[in-house]
């Protein structure tokens, strides 16, 4: 008997996809935190686990992300982007310039879906499509970084000399870069590194 697959412009198609999505995320999470527990390194997770956890067909993933290295990217980032948003209610509560740079990179070092974020960038490869997902995805976390960065200097009436959006790209590849070499350990990873002095705001 052949598997009904709803397309993903439909109703049901958007919810299975969400599902999927939900299912995965939760999966990584998971696995980040027995990860802290143990070894520290992010067990991988397979097409056929997360078909489980999401009570699908494991030819519905491929079917609504094109492949699990996808998915897998889109879950990493959808649980990174949720997290920003407590970083920027950390931020808001900071009383001056200097506070708000240490509490911005206290709280990104210290967001559990980072690891996730970068192991899934790592995967990217040499994959065409991967690559402009990854592209597309780093596009939409600086747009909203710099536009919350803007909107914290105006309410403050602080300055960025290098612009806000300079700094933006800039905090989150201090960021990714400090994670990796953390994960990879070597020394002197983010405890060693300014991350508040990659921000230039005054």
């Amino acid at each position: 008997m052949a598997t009904t697959i709803d397309g993903p412009g439909t109703p049901r198609g958007a919810a299975t996809r969400a599902r999927i999505l939900a299912a995965t995320a939760g999966l990584l999470s998971a696995s980040r935190t027995a990860s802290a527990d143990g070894d520290g390194t992010l067990r991988s997770v397979t097409v056929s686990e997360i078909a489980r956890a999401a009570g699908v067909y494991p030819n519905q993933i491929t079917h609504h992300f094109g492949s699990k290295d996808r998915l897998v990217l889109d879950a990493a980032f959808a649980l990174f982007l949720r997290d920003t948003t407590r970083l920027q209610a950390a931020g808001r509560r900071a009383t001056s310039a200097t506070a708000f740079r240490q509490v911005l990179a206290r709280t990104a070092l210290a967001m559990p879906s980072t690891p996730l974020v970068v192991q899934a960038l790592a995967s990217a490869g040499d994959d065409a499509a991967q690559r402009e997902r990854v592209r597309l995805l780093l596009a939409v976390l600086f747009r909203q970084s710099e536009r919350y960065l803007e909107r914290v200097v105006t309410e403050h009436g602080w300055t960025s000399p290098s612009g806000v959006g300079r700094d933006a790209r800039t905090f989150w590849s201090a960021v990714f870069g400090a994670t990796l070499l953390a994960d990879a350990g070597v020394t002197g990873g983010p405890s060693d590194l300014d991350l508040a002095g990659t921000v230039s705001i005054t």
